[in-house]
């Protein structure tokens, strides 16, 4: 049984229908622009890119160092080694041998003059104690002592003792009121070390 014509042909007219051809140019249209805005983005990124690649890295150049080397390490040669020289003995008959002696003479050493006492003798019979003559104390004190530039005696000590002490110790107190005519030393009074002896003798 043969088809009718009619069928076919509104078949082929519904599949290219104006809705469909608005869906596909729709398509078409957002197909186009994504495609075109892939391709602007992607030019302007390389646009971006390539001068950062096509920049050349510059290095400075390297300045060669002009330092001088250090020296060398000074290096002390050793003396050379010592050789005593030999030992040459001249003998000769008419050998004459000078001697010079020299003599140095030192000054004569100044001594000061000795003091003399002045006022009454050296003699302590008033000061004799009552004591050691009631029992019969006899005996000499010898006395150290120093006279000054003004003729005092001062630094009284007893350098002999008598043996007995009443008599030392008279002996001390009266020597301490002994005055003397100091000694002099080129013209000037100084100070000397002296010594005197009293006698304690009952008559």
């Amino acid at each position: 049984m043969e088809q009718p014509q009619h069928s076919i042909a509104a078949a082929r007219t519904s599949w290219l229908s104006p809705q469909r051809l608005a869906a596909l140019g729709g398509s078409l249209v957002i197909v186009l622009g994504v495609a075109w805005s892939l391709a602007t983005g992607l030019a302007q990124t390389l646009a971006e890119k390539v001068p950062e690649l096509l920049k050349a890295e510059v290095l400075p150049e390297k300045v060669p160092d002009k330092t001088p080397p250090p020296p060398p390490p000074e290096l002390k040669v050793p003396p050379p080694p010592f050789v005593p020289p030999p030992d040459f003995v001249i003998q000769s008959d008419n050998a004459v041998t000078n001697t010079i002696t020299a003599t140095t003479k030192l000054p004569p050493k100044t001594l000061p003059s000795s003091p003399a006492s002045i006022g009454r003798p050296h003699v302590c019979q008033q000061d004799y104690p009552s004591v050691s003559q009631r029992l019969g104390e006899e005996g000499t004190t010898e006395l150290s002592f120093t006279i000054t530039a003004d003729g005092d005696v001062t630094g009284l000590t007893v350098s002999k003792p008598s043996g007995f002490e009443r008599l030392d110790s008279a002996a001390v107190s009266c020597a301490s009121s002994w005055h003397y005519k100091p000694a002099v030393l080129e013209g000037k009074p100084v100070s000397v070390s002296w010594k005197a002896a009293v006698r304690w003798v009952l008559h």
